[in-house]
């Protein structure tokens, strides 16, 4: 898709979208999609697909519509609503030290929304960040209306709602109906009220089920793309670590594992690929330094 596939005014609104969401102090990131590309040795490299503007700005309405539906259905006392709590201390203090690892210069005095919003996708160091701080929070959950509790989704720093994807998320089927409902001055179906109350754990479990296949597609990626360099030594920073071992995240490649030694967050440390199992895509290190 390109811009000239979009209307006009499409542009206009992704500007003030930008422009609300660095008031609003969000840290919304939309990393490219990372793909695995043969490099026709007989092996395999990870490579980021070039994200477009005009994917930016056509995401940029699914954002508006999905803000004006939360307030919608807020302002009339019910609703599903999409939240999710920040980066705690430790998750940022681990940011950082992905960050360090990947040779980025994180100012101290510089919060993380700030930081994220000087990347940029159509850089693969900085897009492999974009994609650590994506996983580093707790997890977005549904939470259904509640009086007096103003659901929060921390990225978005607003109320949101998922609306956008009826055709492939069961929980904006149920949003859109109510949606429609209160925008013809008509009551919210009574199967819509109950289904509010009941969807949360049935998408928790949908969500699961797909973090489980992401996490094994990465797993199954990054054994592909190391498999061969087995004696090969990294450099990497430890990103995490404690009593069971070190988290890692790979300095020249977008590849976050783990390593059985001791040692600080953001100490540099050089490993050597000992195995890359394909079939079980788990990966193993050794710490040479």
């Amino acid at each position: 898709m390109t811009d000239a596939d979009l209307p006009p005014e499409f542009a206009e609104l992704a500007n003030r979208m930008a422009a609300a969401e660095d008031k609003r102090g969000a840290s919304r990131v939309d990393p490219p999609q990372q793909d695995v590309i043969a490099d026709g040795k007989g092996g395999y490299r990870l490579a980021f697909e070039p994200r477009l503007l005009s994917e930016d700005r056509n995401a940029a309405l699914s954002l508006a519509t999905n803000l004006a539906v939360a307030g919608l259905l807020q302002a009339h006392h019910t609703g599903l609503f999409r939240v999710m709590a920040g980066p705690d201390d430790r998750a940022v203090q681990r940011l950082r030290n992905v960050a360090l690892g990947l040779g980025f210069d994180w100012l101290a005095a510089l919060s993380l929304p700030h930081f994220v919003a000087t990347l940029s996708a159509s850089d693969p160091a900085q897009a492999a960040f974009m994609i650590a701080e994506r996983r580093s929070g707790g997890g977005a959950s549904y939470t259904p209306y509640r009086d007096g509790v103003v659901p929060w989704h921390a990225a978005m720093a607003a109320s949101y709602a998922h609306a956008t994807a009826p055709l492939r998320r069961l929980a904006d089927r149920y949003v859109v109906r109510a949606a429609l409902a209160i925008a013809n001055g008509e009551p919210v179906p009574e199967v819509v009220t109950q289904a509010f109350e009941t969807l949360p754990p049935v998408m928790a479990r949908a969500d699961a089920i797909g973090g489980r296949i992401d996490r094994a597609v990465i797993d199954l990626a990054e054994t592909a793309v190391l498999h061969g360099r087995e004696g090969e030594v990294f450099a990497a920073v430890i990103v995490d670590a404690d009593a069971h071992g070190a988290r890692i995240q790979l300095s020249d490649l977008a590849v976050l594992t783990s390593v059985k030694t001791e040692g600080k967050p953001g100490e540099a440390i050089s490993v050597r690929l000992v195995a890359a199992d394909t079939a079980a895509r788990t990966l193993q290190f050794e710490r040479v330094s």
